[in-house]
């Protein structure tokens, strides 16, 4: 009983060592950032990437991207003329990540935050991060 105990308690830790800061802080955001003013938001997640008036609500939108680059190398071993060559053959993999973090205000205050669709919830974490550092816990 103690021995299961304990590999459970294991199981918990390792885990929890996988945890992703920026991915919770932008899990969290959405709640956290509500009621925040536009000033504090500028200050904590910088100059936006697009701004739209719709009626009586502003959108402020960031976006962030990378782009992820894996190349493999394979070499083909050829004899000619008794003679062994290497031919290396090169295949370059690319991903594209992106998040846009759109922010809904209404009279200057963070209604609520919308991510896209298919994001990338660390890049969205790099958008929010200082915003949800810096915003005191709700209670």
């Amino acid at each position: 009983m103690i021995r299961r105990l304990g590999i459970v308690l294991g199981a918990v830790l390792v885990l929890a060592g996988c945890a992703n800061p920026r991915s919770e802080a932008a899990a969290r955001a959405g709640t956290e950032l509500v009621g925040i003013p536009k000033e504090m938001l500028y200050s904590c997640a910088g100059v936006p990437d697009r701004e739209q008036q719709v009626g009586d609500r502003e959108r402020i939108t960031y976006v962030r991207g990378s782009t992820y680059t894996h190349v493999e190398v394979d070499n083909d071993d050829i004899v000619i003329g008794g003679r062994r060559l290497f031919r290396p053959q090169t295949t370059v993999h690319r991903q594209n990540f992106q998040c846009e973090a759109t922010f809904t205000l209404h009279d200057g205050v963070v209604e609520k935050l919308d991510y896209s669709e298919g994001r990338d919830l660390e890049l969205c974490g790099t958008i929010v991060e200082t915003c949800v550092a810096v915003v005191p816990a709700p209670r």
